[in-house]
């Protein structure tokens, strides 16, 4: 394919994003190819024969600051950032499109230095550049699963603070290290290599109060594969917000280390004062979006804690016991790893006879709690039961 053939291609293929100017028809206004790069396009002549116009491409840093007034549109125009332009002549049925350099774009072609555009939607300037493209057309051209979360503060300013917003992605991060282990998973621990395989990319920031796009590593896109299905997950769990009611129910199918975290979300959200606005795509086209309100996520919250069975479950352990005190109802228990758990003895077994080192099956009821202060899992045991080896 011949450079003409390849820019008449391009052109052709562009779709409209937004007009800024508009007589008789529009005479600039932006588009976007298929993978979302920006063009300008801009009216710069008329004969009785054609019409030429300026194509450019922009980044998106700044066509937010050409939008906002920041930078003048003759700046932008005569300025490109890839130090080259095209220039197409439009002939009705036909065009004709050439690449020129910088130094041949001419002046009589540029607005006036003080045209400035100003299109602010608040009072507070936006410094995010605007999100052209849904999260499904994202994840098709990349081959990753794709989430955009939106954090929605009363004020509704685009900015926030580095704490908050590290505290909200270190929690979404936790939650799906913690669904990728899958749901029968009954470890207290992720694997390094789970995390590793299990880590979303932050990819871009996008004008949604403030947006946040998270994608996937690539290369791991199966149906069966428990990294790539965590992120599917939790946007399932997103939604679920909206039924408050059902919510403790729907965790219950989750391992216990993935309902903690996915509480302890909910709390830095709730502390963050903020709502949640997520996009979700999957290379397959499959996609869900849905927003929940700062209330919907204090009343699933709420109802999570009205219910201990979203953090406790009862599981059974092998192995040796090391430590009893029954005046105290404490217990200590070696497992694998030499790993010694300790906890308090339930009614029902304090009454019992030990034998102190001794091998025994321990039933146990495990609960997770997440201390909000240095977000680390607090584990904690009580044996309902046990039976000697």
């Amino acid at each position: 394919m011949s450079q003409s053939d390849y820019l008449k291609n391009l052109i052709k293929d562009l779709t409209p994003v937004e007009i800024f100017d508009y007589y008789d028809i529009p005479r600039f206004y932006s588009c976007h190819d298929k993978v979302g790069q920006i063009f300008l396009v801009y009216w710069i002549d008329e004969t009785d024969n054609y019409d030429s116009w300026l194509y450019l491409r922009v980044s998106p840093e700044r066509y937010s600051s050409l939008k906002n007034g920041n930078i003048s549109v003759a700046k932008v125009l005569s300025n490109p950032e890839e130090g080259f332009a095209f220039v197409m002549d439009n002939y009705g049925a036909d065009f004709s499109i050439a690449e020129i350099s910088t130094m041949d774009i001419e002046k009589e072609w540029i607005p006036p230095e003080n045209y400035y555009l100003s299109l602010h939607e608040s009072a507070a300037p936006k410094t995010l550049p605007e999100k052209t493209s849904s999260a499904v057309e994202i994840a098709k051209r990349s081959d990753r699963q794709v989430i955009d979360l939106a954090f929605i503060r009363p004020s509704n300013v685009y900015e926030m603070g580095c704490g908050k917003l590290g505290r909200l992605l270190d929690s979404f991060q936790n939650v799906i290290h913690a669904l990728s282990c899958g749901k029968k998973f009954d470890g207290r621990n992720v694997s390094e290599k789970r995390k590793f395989d299990s880590e979303i990319l932050a990819t871009g920031l996008f004008a949604s109060s403030f947006g946040v796009r998270l994608q996937s590593k690539g290369g791991n896109i199966f149906p069966d594969d428990e990294t790539t299905n965590a992120i599917k997950m939790l946007a399932h769990l997103l939604s679920s917000l909206r039924e408050s009611e059902t919510l403790p129910e729907e965790l219950h199918h989750f391992n216990v280390l993935a309902r903690s975290r996915f509480k302890h979300l909910l709390e830095v959200i709730v502390e963050s004062d903020v709502s949640i606005k997520y996009d979700w795509g999957y290379p397959s086209g499959e996609t869900s979006q849905s927003q929940i309100s700062f209330n919907e996520v204090k009343q699933s919250l709420q109802k999570i804690k009205e219910s201990d069975s979203p953090t406790t479950r009862t599981v059974a352990r092998v192995g040796c016991l090391v430590g009893v005190d029954i005046d105290s109802d404490f217990f200590a228990l070696k497992i694998e790893n030499n790993e010694i758990i300790k906890g308090k003895l339930s009614k029902s077994v304090s009454d019992g006879q030990f034998d102190v080192p001794c091998q025994i099956n321990a039933k146990l009821e495990e609960s997770c709690a997440i201390d909000p202060i240095t977000d680390k899992e607090k584990w904690s045991y009580v044996l309902i039961d046990f039976e000697r080896v």
